[in-house]
């Protein structure tokens, strides 16, 4: 008979059931494969300005300019407390509360995906910068996401750290 499937839990999940050991390796692959979009994204964009794909310094309008720095200034800066925040009081606290243990890995997973996203706009986003404005403010906002996603990197050891009670 075959297994039937939740919607509300996503498939690479089923190993959960056979093999724990397999299943944080399995999610450990997918959340890397995340985590590397983002210098992905930002050598993509570094490459099209770099070619002559696109002119540098297409922003020049002072308000928009002095606008942009400080949006990616104070959105860094709230970064970087988010990244070292982690998932492990989250998971901790829903199991204290009794929740079953999927309900709990869906909790992590769209706490980490959230943290990695914000990681993407920052680093890609910084870089982008960096090129409309052809100034270094870019490149100091997307290091401090590249130096905040090192706290975040997703190793097996870290996902067993985090998802153990």
């Amino acid at each position: 008979m075959p297994m039937k499937f939740h919607w509300d839990v996503p498939y690479w999940t089923v190993p959960l059931l056979f093999n724990l050991n397999m299943f944080i390796r399995r999610l450990s692959r997918n959340l890397k494969i995340g985590w590397f979009a983002a210098y992905v994204a930002a050598g993509i964009i570094a490459v099209f300005f770099e070619t002559g794909c696109f002119s540098k310094g297409l922003v020049t309008d002072d308000k928009t300019l002095y606008f942009l720095e400080i949006i990616g200034v104070l959105f860094s800066l709230a970064l970087i407390p988010f990244s070292l925040r982690g998932s492990k009081r989250k998971v901790d606290r829903l199991h204290r509360k009794g929740y079953s243990y999927k309900r709990i890995i869906k909790a992590y997973l769209n706490s980490y995906w959230r943290r990695l996203t914000a990681y993407f706009i920052l680093i890609a986003g910084g870089t982008l910068l960096y090129y409309l404005i052809d100034d270094t403010i870019g490149l100091y906002i997307a290091g401090i996401g590249a130096l905040c996603s090192l706290f975040c990197y997703p190793s097996v050891r870290a996902i067993e750290s985090d998802i153990s009670f």
